[in-house]
């Protein structure tokens, strides 16, 4: 599943609501991109995001399908968690992402259970997270979104 550049471009946003998006947490998301199939234009466009802080009241999210949107929220939670700690303003982020995305807090609940069971794995560390596993594992844990 190739993912729009928005989510990305949202994601960044989470990792800089502490003052600051770390190397890792920039390395990590450009990896996820780049692994969702994203072309070096939008590539460029998410880097630079990762450079300077994005507004998420500019990033237009709709037209998003139920998985896309739940995929969004789980990578949120997982750019939240690279660097090891999850913030009060990190957490406040991923509770504006999920509105903005339209997803019940069910749903925003077992997305970042999917996340944490991927970054639990022995090759599951946050620097070498493997987007294609998180995919499997929110479609084996809420099959029902589509």
């Amino acid at each position: 599943m190739t993912l729009p550049k928005q989510v990305f471009l949202a994601l960044t946003y989470v990792g800089w609501v502490d003052g600051q998006l770390q190397r890792v947490e920039a390395q990590a998301l450009l990896r996820a991109a780049k692994e969702s199939g994203l072309e070096a234009d939008d590539l460029a466009e998410i880097e630079k995001a990762t450079k300077a802080k994005l507004d998420l009241a500019t990033l237009d999210l709709s037209g998003m399908s139920p998985k896309e949107q739940l995929l969004t929220y789980a990578l949120g939670t997982w750019i939240a968690q690279v660097d090891g700690v999850v913030s009060t303003s990190e957490h406040e982020s991923l509770v504006e992402i999920g509105k903005k995305l339209g997803l019940s807090p069910e749903l925003q609940k077992r997305a970042a259970i999917a996340a944490y069971d991927i970054a639990c794995m022995p090759d599951g560390k946050p620097d070498r997270y493997d987007f294609g596993k998180l995919r499997a594992r929110l479609e084996e844990r809420i099959p029902q979104v589509k």
